[in-house]
């Protein structure tokens, strides 16, 4: 069986001005790195162990993954860094006001209540908005998240690794468990720091333990 840490990055100066963040990337803030530092002593406080640890390509993601490693008692860990964990592209709405990004992106479908408070199901139609407004070309939707989503699940089911860290983001986390799990999920928010955890059993399937959790893992 493998057991997977799924980890949203900590909170980053993007997070703290409320602006969009997808492929663009920004540090953690002292807030950030405090929720790492404190994710990493829960592990090792729980004596969890790490066989290995993948990460996005972000430095957001990078960082977190490291902070969390070092303070766990698994620093030795090396991490793997994967284009395909990356958080879905904003295209032209990187770095804008994520309240605007959601209304504008829901307006696009039909949905014109839409902001980042909204469930993830009415975000994953915003998706679909966003790339529709995208005029550069690089916004991606559900469609071509699933396909980066469905090559990371190849790639994790080639290592021998039972106990596996993966850093990532909030959004990509909620599509992840829509591929992999079911689109009836009931997603609330997923903290910066916080855990998500899922296991790979004998039988080839994929099971949801909990959503987003902070304290006991």
């Amino acid at each position: 069986m493998k057991t997977f840490y799924i980890v949203r990055h900590g909170e980053t100066l993007l997070n703290l001005l409320n602006r969009s963040q997808g492929w663009a990337d920004s540090p953690l803030t002292k807030k950030g790195i405090r929720q790492a530092v404190n994710l990493g002593e829960k592990v090792r406080q729980q004596a969890i162990t790490f066989d290995a640890a993948f990460s996005s390509d972000t430095g957001r993601a990078r960082q977190t993954a490291q902070v969390i490693l070092d303070h766990s008692g698994n620093g030795e860990t090396p991490i793997k860094e994967l284009f395909d964990l990356r958080e879905a592209s904003f295209g032209l709405f990187e770095g804008a006001d994520n309240d605007e990004m959601w209304e504008e992106g829901g307006k696009a479908v039909g949905e014109p209540d839409m902001s980042r408070k909204s469930p993830i199901d009415q975000k994953i139609k915003a998706l679909t908005g966003i790339k529709k407004l995208d005029t550069i070309d690089y916004a991606e939707d559900f469609h071509d998240l699933k396909r980066r989503i469905l090559a990371l699940k190849h790639t994790m089911m080639q290592t021998e690794a039972a106990n596996i860290l993966v850093v990532t983001h909030s959004l990509y986390i909620c599509c992840m468990l829509y591929v992999l799990i079911g689109e009836d999920l009931t997603i609330g928010k997923v903290p910066n720091c916080s855990v998500t955890k899922m296991t790979y059993n004998s039988n080839k399937n994929f099971k949801l333990e909990y959503i987003g959790r902070t304290q006991e893992l």
